[in-house]
This record gives structure tokens, sequence and C-alpha cells, in this order.
């Protein structure tokens, strides 16, 4: 697509010594399908065999307090089995005042079947608002539009100048964002640039008190050489889930901790195009449902006697990449 490529040069191929020695150690699922298979073997085995992911983030105590880095648990959802550990490497500064649109690196380890981190296997970035000013707002150029870079195994660096000879995928929102539609388009790993492979778009709704009643579906469509979608059915489903139970929804009130679920329907969705779905379920974490305090506050005013006036936010709208809340405030009192 016309948007894909103008940032295909960040990902040029690698050396070929690099190339050439990951490609030795690649699984038998990657050297299959994947066309710069670059994960190692064990990684590849993991993400090729699983069909259904389910990602659980980390309540902390102390975000009612301070912002806290975001960690995540990522199931084998068949056999409820812990797979991958997400911690978020991020600045408490830039965390504290500008999330959830600061830049963040996330490090991806698997784990063994007691829970003990084992081994890295993936690194995502995602460059904020510091260096991208216009970030969360209507997208009208590429500084004003998330993106998020994985990697295959452990990348060190700051999020947006990390090097990217080992870039399995990418995620970004086009210009326009959309429209009304929440749209990221999901590219894969080429000899040369990178494929614009698959398209997530989600409904304009969300968020807000409805996601105590309501889960959050997401198709992820095939994309031709055209860069319109295959209509031949979803390769895949993201979803933001609903709370189970009254504590759950408590839960969810008042704290950022979200359960997600994705679904591969298309077998032929290679382990790193896997991997890089899941980077882009946890960007759009980050795009759409880490706002504090979503569902109701208290929204402080100006002028005599000051004080605040409390607001239920029934749901969030989606616009060109902005996210628009929809409240219902208190009248203001005197």
């Amino acid at each position: 697509s016309s948007s894909s490529s103008s940032s295909s040069s960040s990902l040029s191929s690698s050396s070929s010594a690099s190339s050439s020695s990951s490609h030795s150690s690649s699984s038998s699922f990657a050297s299959m399908n994947d066309v710069v298979p670059l994960i190692d073997a064990q990684t590849a085995a993991i993400l090729g065999g699983i069909d259904k992911f389910t990602i659980q983030q980390h309540y902390k105590f102390w975000d009612n307090c301070a912002e806290q880095p975001n960690t995540y648990t990522i199931f084998n959802m068949e056999k409820q089995q812990a797979i991958m550990r997400v911690e978020e490497k991020s600045e408490c500064c830039s965390r504290c005042f500008c999330a959830p649109n600061h830049s963040v690196v996330l490090e991806f380890n698997a784990l063994d079947p007691s829970g003990n981190v084992i081994f890295p296997v993936i690194t995502m970035e995602r460059e904020g608002c510091c260096s991208k000013n216009c970030l969360g707002c209507i997208i009208c150029a590429d500084c004003c539009a998330n993106e998020a870079f994985v990697h295959a195994g452990r990348v060190e660096g700051t999020a947006g100048k990390m090097p990217k000879d080992m870039v399995i995928g990418r995620a970004k929102v086009p210009i326009g964002g959309g429209g009304l539609t929440p749209t990221i388009q999901v590219m894969d790993r080429t000899p040369t640039s990178d494929n614009h492979f698959a398209t997530v778009t989600g409904p304009t709704i969300f968020g807000g008190c409805s996601e105590l009643c309501c889960s959050v579906p997401f198709k992820v469509e095939r994309v031709g050489f055209d860069g319109k979608a295959v209509k031949v059915g979803d390769i895949a489903t993201i979803t933001k889930m609903k709370p189970k139970s009254f504590s759950g929804a408590i839960r969810e009130m008042l704290t950022d901790s979200d359960l997600y679920e994705l679904e591969i329907h298309d077998r032929s969705v290679t382990p790193q195009q896997r991997a890089t779905l899941i980077g882009t379920l946890l960007l759009m974490d980050y795009m759409f449902f880490e706002r504090d305090i979503d569902m109701c506050g208290v929204q402080q005013t100006s002028g005599p006697g000051g004080g605040g006036r409390f607001y239920i936010n029934i749901c969030n709208c989606y616009c060109f990449g902005a996210v628009c809340p929809c409240q219902l405030k208190a009248p203001k009192q005197g």
C-alpha cells in the first residue's frame, strides 16, 4: 500500500552473515513459511503451534498513585499455560506525564512450565510523544501516527532509535487513521523491504462504561498486493474481553488491568506474523485502552470556587486517529 511503502526502507535486509546464521537456527515453521526467518527455533515452534492466545495485563497496586510500567502474561488459551511474560521499559518522567502516549520498549521472555523466565524471544518498540509531538491527535502526517516495530530476540536501545536489522514486522496507523474505523496496517519482513500483509479494523465506539458489558472485537483481514483486503474471511480476531465477574468489573473500573484474546483462523499465518499480531495487540492496548480513569472521575473546573465536576464516560468514539470521550457530567453547583 502507499502508506506502507513510505516506511519500507526502515525494514532493510540484514547483513548476509546475520541472515545465514538466523536461517540455520530457525524452526521448520519459520524456514518453510517466513520469508526472512529471524526468530529462533524454540520461539518459532511455540508461536507456530498455538492458534488461541490470551494476554492478561497485570494489576499493580501503585498504578493508582503513579503510572507504573505495564506487565503482561501471554497464555496458550487451550492449555491455560503461561508461555511468555512481557515487561515494559520506559522512562519514569515520560510515563507519568505522557502516558499512554509515552515511548515504550516491551521485552518478551519465554517461560518454563513453572513460570520462570528462560530466554528472551521478542522486543517491541513504540516511539512516543516526546519525539512525535502530535501522537494521539487526528492523523494528518506521520508525526501523528502510532507505529510499532517488532524485533527478533533481545534488542537494546531507545524506542524510535533501535537498529532495524532484526525487525520481523511492523504495525502502523495510516494517514487519516481509517476515518471513523480504527485501522492498523500490519507489515511482514521481506528480503528488501516490508509487505503489508494484513489490516486490523475495529468498531467506532468502544471503551468507557461500555467495556463492563461488551467485548470489543477487532478483525484482522488479509491484504492483497494492491493494498485492499481479500474477502476470504478474517485470518485472525483480536478481542478486548469484558469482565467475567463482579470483582473483575470493579478491577476494570479502578485499574488499567485488561484481558485480550487473539485467535488465529488461518493456519498459514507464519510464526513471525503471529509475533507481529501480538505486538499489534499490545500497541492497541496503549492506543485505545490505557486511558486513566476511563469510566468515571472528577474533572477540575476553573473560575470562582474552583472544585470539580463528576463525570461518567459512557464510551469513546474513534475519529481519524483521535479517541474522543462521550461523557455525562454533573451540573455545576451555584
